[in-house]
């Protein structure tokens, strides 16, 4: 176990994005580690706080330079391409959680495959750690020096079907249908399609056949899956709906045992019996909300599964990694109650 009479230092790269922003206004709150650096490259020089002013703070943004973190963890915050060509200068020195794509898949060819650019440091893909933290090996996340956060999709669709995939449950392939909020898509995104006024009264499907977080899903379900997301117009939010084929036996309450032993002792996955999940009940926590129902007339189980992106999905989970690795309780720092209304 660390030692928790001293405190841990974090660099968030990327602090001004959604992901970032929300590891910072997290740790703000955790016992052993404190954010003291944070980067962006087009507001270097600027006040955190002025380009969010939702975070009490007074760090001042820095341009990312490699050779001079020096801080026990450090979070990288962008996207795809970014952290194959970062964390090479950063592992050895500092334990690196990387919460793009550029470590989730392997091999190199997987990666190059779905996000269509040849991966810069192949070897150190083959050594990271894959930390959808409640289906991972709690000892290889503890001895990580990079970890690969997972992605929020994956994180709302795999905790659902992995018990009962590992249980021989499944008779035939799910299909996985999410919808998230547009936070989802990032801060930076200037693209009309991405503007209040045009979501507003609708909403769509999108990467309707080969999105990239289908391997993903089906690495950490152990299924193939069919996967289809969908864009809604609120800000944070996942609300993914399972739709799988049972062998013949499984019911509602095999289903909810499954989860049940899998997640015994984890914080931060709930089953919940009565009624059906909504994304709001988990806004602004690190849980992820269980429902289940079976219908015998067509053999099929539904599953719902409801996260926050921002949370579970990215900067949440990033922060439960971090405090495995760093020898913490799994739970330090992160908030179990949602905010309402």
């Amino acid at each position: 176990m660390a030692d928790r009479s001293r405190r841990f230092t974090a660099t968030v790269v990327g602090a001004t994005g959604y992901s970032g922003a929300e590891i910072v206004r997290l740790l703000a709150s955790h016992p052993d580690v404190a954010v003291v650096r944070a980067t962006s490259e087009r507001r270097a020089g600027a006040r955190l706080a002025q380009e969010c002013p939702w975070l009490d703070t007074d760090l001042v943004l820095e341009s990312f330079d490699p050779a001079s973190v020096d801080t026990d963890v450090v979070f990288l915050c962008q996207s795809a391409g970014f952290g194959m060509k970062a964390a090479p200068l950063l592992v050895g020195r500092t334990r690196v959680i990387d919460l793009g794509a550029d470590f989730r898949l392997k091999p190199a060819e997987a990666f190059q495959t779905w996000y269509g650019m040849e991966h810069a440091c192949p070897d150190l893909l083959e050594e990271a750690v894959y930390g959808l933290t409640e289906l991972a090996d709690p000892r290889q996340i503890a001895s990580a020096r990079i970890l690969a956060n997972p992605g929020c999709y994956p994180t709302s669709a795999a905790l659902a079907l992995a018990p009962l995939a590992k249980a021989g449950m499944i008779a035939g392939t799910p299909v996985v249908d999410s919808k998230s909020g547009v936070s989802g898509a990032g801060r930076s995104k200037t693209d009309c399609d991405y503007l209040c006024a045009e979501l507003s009264g609708g909403f769509r499907a999108y990467g309707v056949v080969g999105h990239r977080h289908t391997p993903e899903i089906e690495m950490a379900a152990g299924r193939h899956v069919r996967f289809t997301p969908h864009l809604l117009p609120f800000a944070r939010g996942i609300h993914t709906t399972v739709h799988v084929p049972v062998e013949d036996g499984v019911d509602r309450a095999a289903i909810l045992e499954a989860w049940r032993r899998a997640y015994a002792g984890r914080p931060f996955v709930a089953i919940q019996t009565e009624g059906w999940p909504s994304t709001k009940q988990v806004l602004g926590s690190n849980r992820c909300v269980l429902a289940a129902d079976f219908d015998p007339r067509t053999g099929f189980a539904t599953l719902v599964s409801v996260i926050d992106n921002l949370v579970k999905g990215a900067a949440g989970q990033a922060i439960q990694n971090m405090n495995l690795m760093l020898g913490l309780p799994e739970d330090a720092g992160l908030p179990r109650n949602g905010v309402w209304p």
